[in-house]
């Protein structure tokens, strides 16, 4: 059953429908890419809670622009979490082996937290087969489509962004 839903402007029911939407097509997506995985796969990912699984990909994402690791403010920025809330959530991660914690050389006080090679592996098998799955699902949309979609998703994620600076 294919549902089409067109409208300029949305109000505020259509925005709240489309939020809905965003969310379920997440909880899908995850739902169908556990059925998919091996066993040994999903328990190695679902080990971690999403809480941890957003902070490993951000700690990913941020270290691969400052290699040395990340400063603990700047991830509670990131996460929009107290220090204190981030600092506990890393400790638990340094303690699973998912994180490493390290001194900078030059001032002791400055404390770097790095994605470790477990995190990475889980980081990288999680992104390899949600993009099994999408890539599935891609391939039967015509260019242009996928073209729009990644347009219309690419200008929610920099409003989101955004919005989340100010």
């Amino acid at each position: 059953m294919e549902t089409q839903v067109y409208f300029m402007k949305p109000g505020k029911e259509e925005a709240t429908r489309i939020c809905r939407m965003i969310c379920q097509v997440t909880d899908e997506l995850r739902d169908v890419w556990l059925q998919r995985q091996p066993e040994q796969d999903v328990k190695k990912i679902m080990s971690l809670t999403i809480s941890q699984q957003r902070m490993l990909r951000t700690v990913w994402r941020m270290t691969l622009a400052a290699p040395q690791g990340v400063m603990l403010k700047e991830l509670a920025s990131q996460l929009s979490l107290s220090n204190s809330a981030v600092s506990v959530m890393v400790d638990a991660m340094v303690k699973r082996g998912f994180l490493e914690r390290f001194q900078d050389e030059n001032d002791r006080r400055k404390i770097f937290i790095r994605i470790s090679e477990i995190g990475l592996e889980r980081s990288r098998l999680h992104e390899a087969s949600f993009g099994e799955l999408s890539k599935d699902f891609f391939a039967g949309l015509p260019g242009e489509q996928l073209a729009s979609f990644y347009d219309t998703l690419d200008k929610f994620q920099q409003f989101l962004i955004k919005e989340n600076k100010k």
